[in-house]
């Protein structure tokens, strides 16, 4: 995990086991942090001792990162802090609000528990101006973003990973339900793209998944005009 502790004494920064198998590298300035976004993503990011204006500033610098818009974080408010403000970057579904400082243990319980739960290693499928995050399922285009199920999810990003180009039923299969492709399996598939599509029906993506008669799918990534 990567903890930016505002304030924090430089004998504190650096790595540091915190048990359960955790280690934690500890920063007082997430401005180096962010400039490397690109090549390290952690599975949790905990912020301490500041602001929430400034916690809202520093999540919104790593989400500049695809990859980084996956990784839970940790928003630790200060002991002395009126009431307990929600952050605007808070996601409830994999973010957490703790009060204390970095050491206390309720604030190391909940790291704990949420880093068991990081997915920070996971990589969004990125497609012209899509952008799928299978673990959640939202296929996102724009400002609009359009929930999957986790079969539906599976498929686009099998389909995304290959943009323009025809794959095949059988490997959709192969690679999404891990069985052979059979008659039952095709009917499975062929219902799961018609939801997929009416999903996309009233948005720009609605003629994007092509079928190709006696092959399979392609998603094209140019959108309708």
């Amino acid at each position: 995990m990567l903890a930016i502790v505002s304030g924090a004494p430089r004998a504190l920064e650096g790595r540091s086991l915190m048990g359960d198998h955790l280690t934690a590298e500890i920063a007082a300035e997430a401005g180096p942090w962010i400039a490397r976004a690109g090549e390290d993503v952690f599975d949790l990011l905990v912020l301490c001792g500041m602001s929430v204006d400034d916690q809202q500033a520093i999540v919104n610098g790593f989400h500049a990162n695809r990859r980084w818009r996956l990784v839970p974080v940790l928003y630790v408010a200060n002991d002395d802090s009126p009431g307990l403000a929600i952050p605007g970057t808070f996601r409830p579904e994999i973010d957490g609000i703790a009060r204390g400082r970095l050491e206390t243990p309720q604030v190391q319980k909940r790291i704990v528990e949420l880093a068991r739960d990081g997915i920070g290693s996971a990589e969004l499928v990125v497609a012209g101006p899509f952008e799928l995050d299978p673990l959640r399922g939202k296929l996102r285009l724009a400002d609009l973003e359009v929930t999957l199920t986790e079969r539906e999810a599976e498929i686009l990003a099998i389909l995304l990973a290959q943009p323009n180009r025809t794959v095949s039923s059988t490997e959709i299969i192969e690679r999404g339900w891990g069985t052979e492709a059979d008659a039952r399996y095709l009917q499975i598939l062929r219902r799961h793209v018609s939801n997929i599509r009416r999903k996309l029906q009233r948005t720009a993506a609605a003629r994007s998944v092509r079928t190709v008669r006696g092959s399979g799918y392609r998603f094209d990534v140019k959108l309708a005009g």
